[in-house]
Parts: C-alpha cells; sequence; structure tokens
C-alpha cells in the first residue's frame, strides 16, 4: 500500500487524541447529509485544529458507488487537499451522478488538468480495487450494517454510531472524550 492509501488520516492529524473513522458511500443520501450537514463542520471544528484525525472507509452498497470510491480514493493519492474537492463534489451533485452515472464529470469540475490526469493514472491501478474492498471487509468484520456508520475512538474505547449524527450530537460525543 501507498503512504496515503491508510492507516492515516482524510483530514486531521494522525496523532489527534481521538479517531473518527466513517464507513461510508459515496451514492447514499443518508451520508450525503452527514457529510454536508456534519462532517464538514467536524472537518472544520475538530480536524483541522488538531483534535480529531479523521478517516473515511469505503463501504459501497449501491450500484455507481463502487466508482465513486475509486475515483476518491484515486484523489487521496495525488493528496488529501484533492481527495476534500473530489468528496465535497461528489456529494454535493450526488442526486445527478448517480441517475446519469458521469462520476467522471464531476470529478473533473474539482480538479485541476493537473490534479485530474493525476487521478486518471491512479484509477488504472489495481490496488484501489483492493483498498475498497479491504474497507468493506473490515466493515463487515467491525458490524457495519448500513452507511454511514461511525467509530469513534478516545483512551482506547471505541463507540460504534450507527446513522448519521447531527451535529449537535456529534460535537456532544467529541467533546465528551477525554
Amino acid at each position: 500500500r501507498r503512504a496515503n492509501d491508510q492507516p492515516g488520516c482524510n483530514r486531521g492529524n494522525p496523532n489527534a487524541p481521538i479517531r473518527l473513522e466513517v464507513f461510508s458511500d459515496y451514492e447514499c443520501p443518508s451520508c450525503r447529509a452527514f457529510y454536508l450537514q456534519t462532517m464538514k463542520q467536524v472537518f472544520t471544528d475538530y480536524a483541522d485544529t488538531g483534535k480529531v484525525c479523521v478517516v473515511y472507509r469505503e463501504y459501497p452498497t449501491y450500484p455507481r458507488s463502487r466508482e465513486a470510491a475509486r475515483f476518491a480514493r484515486a484523489a487521496l493519492r495525488v493528496g488529501p487537499a484533492q481527495w476534500g474537492r473530489v468528496v465535497e463534489a461528489l456529494y454535493q451533485s450526488q442526486p445527478e451522478w448517480s441517475q446519469t452515472g458521469n462520476i467522471e464529470s464531476v470529478v473533473a469540475s474539482a480538479l485541476g488538468s493537473e490534479d485530474l490526469a493525476a487521478v486518471r493514472k491512479h484509477l488504472q491501478d489495481p490496488s484501489l480495487d483492493t483498498i475498497v474492498d479491504d474497507d468493506a471487509i473490515m466493515g463487515l468484520q467491525r458490524g457495519v450494517q448500513g452507511t454511514p456508520t461511525s467509530f469513534i475512538t478516545a483512551g482506547g474505547q471505541t463507540e460504534k454510531v450507527d446513522g448519521a449524527l447531527t451535529y449537535a450530537g456529534m460535537q456532544r460525543r467529541l467533546d465528551g472524550l477525554p
């Protein structure tokens, strides 16, 4: 595996006291709502301030979500900023690409030509499929039954959270940790 394929953070400090793992599906409407209404604020308030290491794990269940996951993983190989722009674009325009299947145009709109070329190059690497599969297998092993499912780890303890928390609900959990 490449250095930025895991187990680091998609966003935040790898040495943060709290690790938030999110098993997500880019085509899942609940995951979209969770990202737009909760996770964007978690990135700003917790990951970017060094309090939380956020790890997104792929758990594709919808027809086009695996392809979207491959694009997101390819973007992460280019860099965390590119991953962030691709994820934002995928969730913002989910209603469109989930109907048309034109994921590449969404990714292209989020990246400059140089980054897009790098993403296309990474998409040729079959190890992206292994990463997506490994995340999904890990989810099954950890009892993920739907998306989004989050695991919040701090002080040696892990809490599993099924479903999309509101920002206030996530904030209460994160602020209540050591």
